[in-house]
Parts: structure tokens; sequence; C-alpha cells
């Protein structure tokens, strides 16, 4: 066992406290109750899929209008699926409205170039 002290600092090197590094070992971050309720609470995503949603199948009931909104609330609703999945089921609902908000603005699509040209 050594019982000496370490050196005196010699003029221009470092003290040998300043040169005792951390544990090198991987130590887990510990969240807090409030970041695990913010954490659990985050729904933005699934209710901008389904306001997106919403709108665009308004929209796409009446013309081709709706189909960027659609097809926001289909990529918002599969990115909500991976990162909010606390969120519930409230990304099916974006998802389902913007996926007949789709399937009805191309319908519009097909309707005006395919068949009224034949009119």
């Amino acid at each position: 066992m050594d019982l000496t002290r370490p050196p005196a600092p010699v003029e221009g090197q470092l003290a040998y406290e300043s040169t005792v590094t951390a544990p090198t070992e991987w130590v887990p971050y510990v969240y807090t109750n409030a970041e695990i309720q913010a954490l659990t609470e985050r729904r933005e995503l699934s209710v901008a899929s389904l306001v997106c949603g919403l709108i665009g199948l308004l929209l796409a009931v009446f013309g081709v209008w709706g189909i960027l909104l659609s097809v926001a609330a289909l990529v918002l609703s599969l990115v909500a699926r991976r990162t909010e999945r606390m969120a519930g089921g409230l990304w099916i609902y974006g998802f389902l409205t913007g996926a007949i908000g789709l399937v009805l603005s191309v319908g519009w699509i097909v309707l005006i170039a395919v068949i009224f040209p034949r009119l």
C-alpha cells in the first residue's frame, strides 16, 4: 500500500487532482417523473395528422384540393406511430382520414382527366 503523497506540481504542470478521470463505465440516464410524464403525454403529431386528415377529407369531398393535406396526414400518422407510443390509436384516425381523402382526391382526378373528356 502506497502511503506517499503525489509529488507537488512543478510549474507548468497540472495538479494531480485534475488528472483523475471519471469512471469509464457507461452510466444510464435516469429520467425524472416530470420527464416521463412529458414523454407519455406527447400527442402533437397524432393530433396534427388527424387535423390534416379531416381537413383533407373535407376538401377532397368537393374536389382535388385535399390531396396535399391527405398526404401530409399519412406521413404525420406514420411518424407518430413510431415516435408517440403512448398516444394510443389517435394516429390510426389520422391515417384513415388521410387515406380516404387521398382516395377521393385521386377519384376526382380520374373523373376529371378520364371520364369528362369523353363526354
